[in-house]
């Protein structure tokens, strides 16, 4: 049985954010190692996160996207981040583009919306699953300017819009996952 988890991101794509944020700078460029933890119906799998940001956006910047996903959906989005280079992530051995990434100063460090298009098993297309509705990968996380830092990933998630303009997350079955000891390399 399908159980959605509903999670609400202040931050999520920054789509709930003012216009004239402060613009991402060379700062928010960088190379970030971390330990990501999910659940799977195998049981609970930690692994090796490296994530090299090339390309990220300001929260204005990003106000475009919220339109496109209130008046077009899922697909909408989809389509409008495909291919963008915003730089990539290695979760194990697979590599996966990073679609949009929004970096926001975070008291003395960034913090960083990663959403990219989850790649689609054989199963789920041949079985019409309703995972297929939840076409993301989601990584939020925060990078202090000392230390390290932590943050949520989302391994097959829908992004919506509710009544108050609130950006929200979906992710299809109870498997999210933590990101922890997130560091910058470079």
């Amino acid at each position: 049985m399908m159980k959605i988890v509903k999670v609400a991101l202040a931050l999520l794509l920054s789509l709930n954010a003012p216009l004239g944020v402060v613009a991402a700078t060379d700062k928010a460029v960088g190379e970030f190692t971390a330990t990501a933890t999910v659940d799977t119906p195998q049981g609970t799998r930690s692994m090796g996160l490296t994530l090299i940001v090339t390309n990220p956006m300001t929260a204005a910047e990003a106000q475009p996207f919220k339109r496109i996903l209130e008046e077009g959906g899922q697909q909408a989005l989809l389509n409008s981040i495909h291919g963008a280079s915003r730089g990539r992530f290695r979760l194990g051995a697979i590599e996966y583009p990073m679609n949009l990434v929004v970096a926001e100063p975070d008291r003395d460090g960034y913090r960083y919306v990663v959403v990219t298009e989850r790649p689609l098993r054989v199963e789920e297309v041949n079985e019409a699953s309703p995972s297929l509705d939840h076409p993301f990968t989601i990584l939020v996380f925060e990078v202090p300017g000392f230390g390290s830092g932590e943050g949520q990933l989302f391994t097959q998630a829908a992004i919506q819009v509710d009544a108050e303009g609130h950006a929200r997350v979906d992710q299809y079955e109870p498997r999210r996952g933590t990101l922890k000891d997130v560091r910058r390399t470079k």
